[in-house]
């Protein structure tokens, strides 16, 4: 039986596993959000010794998780004494890590969903898990029951996380006297009249009269893309009703497109928490000149700035200010203009990257004032003044500059360097969450900025694979930036060692050239790079551009 790993968002369980076609590689499903996790909170329906050895085992494999769960129990539910007996010991095991408050329900109906959260620290991501199962969904799923696995937005975990904190309130803690000796309860059977009774609605709702008299109908599970389609008793394929509401299925492209949205967010940079060139623009006016002259349709600007730092270190602690924008290349795709995507996968890679040009900053800021900034101007102060000078001499000004410009000058050079030597040196960043919305009217197109996206992450393992200069000044391992910036399983990717990999990098970098002049739709443009990433021929992609090309 083939087994599947779903990627959040997801339904589960689905079609295919309710048919026995396929399974799910982890059980729960969600197990790998458990690995990847800081944190882990919610509400669990019903727990017992399986359900307890599940979170055993999360604790076990990951160092950093810790849980706080809230786990609901009814009259005659799967939970017995020695299953909260078994929770305790391992709270008490968990040395903090796990703390578990237990929540009674009156009756037998008050049976409550299940809702568990992943907190993803470094990413800003909370992953929830929501619905009608129990254990942690390892018993069996009855029909018409099912959970959703998603990315959770900010206000809606915001707004669970008040429900959770006001449940923990009314519940207890597992650790405190009698909560773990819970009475070993079984429903009864009721009458033997109750029992036929309900047994002849199920026959009723099966293959009584009503049903006969309606059109007999089959459903088919795809066992690779887990579609269902309706088959009428002639053997044709009948609309859906989702089709009738005008839910149409979400299109294989597209919904590769949107799996790539969730795996990263929008990142831009803060350029109100960044240091000033430690250079200073200087008004052209103190040499008698003008900034800005017009004459008709002509304009003439004049823009200068004055440094008493030598030319060679200010190059340095530039290219370290600016660095950021370079790095954002390497360690991002694009989606428009002045608009980049960064996986979750190469933040971490990203922030070392960043730290690293931070402390460079500083350690060149540090060796050049030794920390004292009145001292290092006063030390250039003769050579100001002389430069200055020599700028009124060059343009043919008369006269010297007055003690009130030089008093000007330096204390904007003053404010800039103290700046530099107190204040972060590289820039804060700021992370915006971006979804695929397929809206496609004469106004409106997701479809360039996929394009955009997806022809970033084609072109970035080849390009590293043959441009010698592509990892110039970073210092992170290659081959683990290329890992993390794989988002759409690149067929590249799977042989980076195998023979003739640079020709083929080099043929495929051709077409996505081709690709992005040759006169076609956005969406036929991603069609063809989602080819190549796939691994298609390329003389397949080759082909249908040649056609496209062909008036």
């Amino acid at each position: 039986m083939k087994e599947i790993t779903p990627s959040p968002p997801f339904i589960w369980p689905e079609p295919r596993v309710i048919e026995g076609i396929c399974d799910y590689q982890d059980q729960p499903p969600f197990d790998s959000l458990a690995v990847s996790a800081n944190s882990m909170f919610g509400i669990v329906s019903v727990l017992t010794v399986q359900g307890v050895e599940v979170l055993e085992s999360c604790l076990a494999r990951n160092d950093s998780l810790n849980i706080r769960l809230i786990v609901t129990v009814y009259p005659a539910c799967a939970t017995r004494e020695k299953d909260l007996s078994c929770l305790e010991d391992l709270v008490l095991r968990a040395d903090g890590r796990l703390v578990i408050h237990i929540k009674p329900l009156e009756r037998v109906t008050d049976r409550t969903p299940s809702t568990l959260c992943f907190l993803e620290h470094d990413k800003d991501v909370v992953h929830m898990v929501t619905g009608l199962y129990e254990d942690l969904g390892l018993k069996p799923f009855p029909n018409g029951h099912a959970a959703v696995v998603f990315k959770a937005d900010p206000v809606l975990v915001d707004s669970f996380r008040s429900y959770f904190n006001w449940l923990w309130g009314k519940s207890a803690d597992i650790t405190s006297g009698g909560v773990p000796l819970i009475p070993n309860l079984v429903l009864p059977e009721g009458t033997e009249e109750g029992a036929k009774m309900w047994q002849d609605y199920l026959l009723e709702c099966s293959d009584s009269k009503i049903v006969e008299s309606m059109q007999h109908t089959n459903v088919r599970v795809d066992p690779e893309s887990g579609d269902v389609a309706i088959i009428s008793e002639d053997g044709k394929e009948m609309p859906p009703p989702t089709d009738e509401i005008g839910l149409t299925k979400l299109d294989r492209l597209s919904e590769f497109v949107a799996k790539i949205y969730e795996k990263g967010s929008l990142v831009s940079i803060d350029k109100m928490s960044r240091i000033p060139p430690l250079d200073a623009p200087i008004d052209p006016r103190i040499f008698g000149d003008v900034s800005e002259l017009q004459k008709g349709a002509v304009t003439r600007r004049v823009n200068a700035r004055v440094s008493i730092i030598d030319e060679k270190t200010l190059k340095e602690i530039e290219r370290r200010r600016q660095g950021v924008r370079t790095l954002l290349t390497k360690f991002t795709f694009g989606l428009a203009d002045n608009m980049r995507w960064m996986p979750f996968s190469a933040r971490g890679l990203f922030e070392s990257e960043l730290r690293r040009l931070n402390v460079e900053g500083k350690k060149l800021v540090k060796d050049l004032l030794k920390g004292d900034v009145n001292a290092f101007i006063e030390s250039r102060r003769k050579d100001l003044i002389g430069d200055i000078n020599a700028m009124y001499g060059a343009l043919g000004r008369q006269g010297q500059a007055t003690d009130e410009i030089i008093t000007m000058v330096t204390k904007s050079l003053k404010e800039r360097l103290e700046k530099a030597q107190t204040a972060q040196f590289t820039p804060k960043l700021s992370y915006s969450s971006l979804r695929f919305v397929r809206t496609d009217s004469a106004l409106a197109s997701p479809w360039g900025q996929a394009y955009s996206l997806l022809k970033d992450i084609a072109v970035f393992p080849r390009k590293a694979l043959t441009d010698n200069y592509f990892f110039r000044g970073l210092k992170v391992p290659e081959e683990e930036l290329i890992d993390a910036m794989n988002v759409a399983d690149d067929a590249l990717s799977r042989g980076l060692d195998s023979r003739g990999i640079k020709n083929r990098c080099r043929a495929e970098l051709e077409l996505i050239d081709r690709i992005e002049f040759v006169p076609m739709e956005s969406r036929d443009r991603c069609e063809l790079v989602y080819r190549i990433i796939a691994g298609d021929p390329v003389e397949e992609v080759d082909k249908v551009l040649n056609k496209k090309e062909t008036p």
